[in-house]
C-alpha cells in the first residue's frame, strides 16, 4: 500500500466509530406497533439459557429451540416452524419445539428456556435473562442500539434489563437546583 493511500485509510478510521454501529429496530421489527418515544430496542442471543419478559408491550421476535410460555397476552402471536402447542387456557399458551415466534401487543410475561435463541424486542418492560455455559463456555450476549456495547448474560444467575435502557444516575425528569438561597 502506498503512503498516500495508507494515510487516507488511517485518517478515515476514526469516522468508522461514528457510523454503522447503531442497531435500531428496523421497520420489520416494529411492524404492528405504534412507535412510542418511551420504547427501546433490546437484541439478545444465547446458545443455552432462559429469559422472562415481564410486564411488556411492543413487539418481540425470536428464533428458538425449547419451550415458550406466554401469559395474559392482549395482542397477537405468530409461530413459524416445527413447534407445537402444548397447552392453551387460563390466559396462558405453552409451545414446545423449534421455530420463529412473533408476539405483538401487551403481556404479563413471555418466558423461554432452551437453546439457540436469537431475538429482538422493540418496546417497553423488563427482561430477566439467565445464561448457562455452553460447550465453548459462552453464556449469551445482549445489547441495545449500540452494537459496540455488548453485554453478557450471567451464568447460573439472573440479570434484570430494562427496555429502554436506563443509565445509573440519570433521571430525565430531574429538576436542576437553583443557585443561591
Amino acid at each position: 500500500m502506498t503512503r498516500p493511500i495508507r494515510a487516507f485509510v488511517i485518517a478515515c478510521l476514526p469516522l468508522l466509530a461514528f457510523t454503522g454501529h447503531s442497531q435500531m429496530a428496523t421497520p420489520a421489527q416494529m411492524a404492528g406497533v405504534t412507535p412510542d418515544p418511551n420504547f427501546g430496542v433490546l437484541h439478545m442471543q444465547t446458545h443455552l439459557g432462559s429469559f422472562r419478559l415481564i410486564d411488556g408491550r411492543g413487539r418481540v421476535e425470536f428464533t428458538f429451540e425449547g419451550t415458550v410460555l406466554i401469559s395474559k397476552l392482549k395482542g397477537t402471536w405468530k409461530l413459524d416452524g416445527a413447534a407445537r402447542k402444548e397447552y392453551e387456557g387460563h390466559d396462558r399458551l405453552v409451545l414446545n419445539g423449534r421455530g420463529k415466534m412473533t408476539v405483538t401487543g401487551e403481556w404479563r410475561a413471555i418466558q423461554w428456556f432452551g437453546t439457540n435463541m436469537k431475538g429482538v424486542w422493540y418496546g417497553f418492560g423488563t427482561a430477566r435473562l439467565q445464561g448457562e455455559f455452553d460447550r465453548n463456555l459462552n453464556t449469551g450476549t445482549y445489547w441495545f442500539e449500540d452494537t459496540k456495547d455488548v453485554r453478557y448474560w450471567l451464568a447460573n444467575n439472573v440479570i434484570d434489563v430494562t427496555v429502554p435502557t436506563r443509565k445509573m444516575g440519570t433521571n430525565p425528569n430531574a429538576v436542576p437546583k437553583k443557585k443561591g438561597g
